[in-house]
């Protein structure tokens, strides 16, 4: 849902199978990325009957699932399912973290930190021996018409 340039979604529950856009079984609320902080409605009752039912939620809609504390009563029902959701820990941690640096920054201060330790101890390279280069199928060829 939306315009060009104004995202609006909907959460449904849909078969894996059916297509995107085709009729979903049942509306369980909308997300709206373009406010801040974002915003989620969500019918929290009905979509912890559907996790009960056996709903694969996508990651995405896992981890507004999560937000809205809806994975959390989930997982207090049934602890053995937490490990079909290992990938909410490492994504979730990643986007609460409140640091002004974003990863992409951060990544030359930590090639400039390793630079020093790189200069302490140099490293030698090894030796290769070349291969002996062969002459090229033509020239033999030629060598032999010759003869």
């Amino acid at each position: 849902m939306g315009n060009a340039h104004r995202p609006f979604y909907r959460i449904v529950v849909a078969k894996s199978a059916s297509a995107r856009d085709s009729a979903a079984i049942e509306y369980l609320g909308t997300y709206d990325p373009l406010t801040k902080p974002s915003t989620v409605v969500l019918k929290n009752d009905r979509a912890l009957h559907w996790l009960l039912e056996g709903a694969q939620p996508t990651e995405t809609a896992a981890i507004l699932l999560k937000r809205q504390g809806v994975l959390d009563e989930f997982f207090a029902q049934r602890p053995t399912a937490k490990k079909k959701y290992s990938f909410l820990d490492k994504r979730t941690q990643a986007m609460t973290k409140q640091s002004a640096v974003s990863e992409v920054e951060a990544a030359p201060v930590a090639v400039a930190e390793a630079a020093p330790v790189a200069e302490e101890a140099p490293v030698e390279a090894p030796v290769v021996e070349e291969a002996p280069v062969e002459a090229p199928v033509e020239e033999a060829k030629a060598e032999e018409a010759s003869e």
